[in-house]
């Protein structure tokens, strides 16, 4: 098979992640915070050498508020919903996933926060003097995608942020970067964020069930889950420590430790990979938009995605034939981005997702361009 749908989940995995994993269930099997043992310690060095390595990946502003959770899901919940000020107005994009459209509309439908939801430019990119007119006296937090997983369009967040705490340095600036991280640098520091949200299993290839929220000490939320968290066990409520009282419950740690196994390969690995990655999908766009029939909605990116549609036909059910009778693995439909789909013209056909890893090959390129072109001549699929 050919795998194309690295910016749902990066499909190679090294093997230093895959050996982390095997080590972390055969030699750390243990419930780290929960015991004095030492093999419980160790493993809870291990975790904490992960928040440090995340941290300073990010140029985050403290190991001890890189939080660990479920997924970036989980992660853009507790942002979200551990800062929420009742009665507040908060501004987003339409370049947002549900991710972050779906907690902040629950909020808007029970008439807890007001929301205004910017939208691109013609250029597809979001400009800071349409986020600064839409600042209210009651506006306490704005969030950002930082790159687009539907066409892989890269905001330039630090702008944005930056113009968000110039007009208002109490604003929380709360930045998505699922599609960016391991892509592009990303700081909080220099770009004036308050909280960053990452996965494990995209963009640095790690494993799935582990993602990352960083925050500035005065951006720290309130938990959202409540729970053991081994420290302060005779007290009745959440513990108001960190990390302890944002990660109740036991911690994925064979993906916590995968994770640290999955940047020190990064950190050797991504510039030549990025590069013949870049490569590729100039290969592609280019491939495609000479094709009839076929219309692109990507410019080249650094988190190698490209949506393109064939006239006439469903995104869903093209990405269904080439799976079934070409073995090319693609995402159709609307990618969990129904506004940035509302802004393309494209709710109803959705788009069909190409999205490049670091495995990826001219070969496998050239095999989708082939199969896209006899698609695209045929008069019915």
């Amino acid at each position: 098979m050919i795998y194309l749908d690295n910016a749902a989940t990066t499909h190679y995995k090294p093997q230093n992640v895959v050996d982390a994993v095997t080590l972390a269930l055969t030699k750390y099997s243990y419930n780290p915070n929960r015991g004095s043992n030492k093999q419980a310690q160790l493993l809870q060095q291990r975790i904490y050498d992960t928040r440090r390595v995340v941290c300073a990946l990010l140029n985050g502003y403290s190991p001890d508020n890189t939080v660990f959770t479920a997924n970036t899901t989980a992660a853009l919940n507790l942002a979200i919903l551990g800062r929420v000020v009742k009665g507040g107005h908060v501004i987003t994009t339409a370049t947002e996933h549900n991710s972050v459209l779906r907690p902040l509309n629950q909020l808007y439908r029970r008439g807890h926060i007001q929301l205004t939801v910017v939208t691109p430019r013609a250029d597809g990119k979001i400009y800071a003097d349409d986020v600064i007119s839409s600042i209210r006296h009651n506006t306490y937090m704005t969030v950002f995608c930082h790159t687009s997983n539907v066409t892989g369009t890269k905001q330039d967040v630090a702008t944005l942020c930056k113009a968000v705490k110039y007009a208002r340095p109490d604003i929380i600036t709360l930045l998505d970067c699922a599609q960016s991280v391991g892509y592009s640098t990303i700081d909080m520091k220099n770009f004036a964020a308050d909280m960053v949200a990452i996965p494990a299993h995209k963009g640095l290839h790690g494993m799935q069930g582990c993602g990352v929220l960083c925050f500035s000490e005065s951006a720290k939320p309130r938990p959202i889950t409540f729970g053991g968290t081994g420290t302060d066990s005779n007290n009745l409520l959440q513990p108001d420590t960190l990390p302890d009282g944002l990660e109740a419950g036991t911690l994925n740690c064979p993906s916590i430790l995968a994770l640290y196994a999955a940047i020190e390969w990064w950190a050797d690995a991504h510039k030549k990979y990025l590069s013949e990655m870049s490569n590729q999908l100039q290969l592609l766009i280019d491939g495609l938009q000479t094709i009839n029939g076929v219309s692109v909605y990507s410019q080249l990116n650094q988190s190698g995605i490209v949506a393109f549609n064939i006239k006439g036909y469903d995104s869903s059910i093209i990405a269904d034939i080439l799976n079934q009778k070409y073995d090319i693995a693609v995402r159709g439909g609307v990618q969990c981005a129904p506004l940035m789909h509302k802004w393309l013209g494209t709710s109803e056909q959705g788009v069909v997702r190409v999205s490049l890893g670091c495995d990826n090959t001219r070969e496998d390129c050239y095999q989708l361009l082939n199969a896209v072109q006899k698609l695209a001549k045929l008069n019915t699929l």
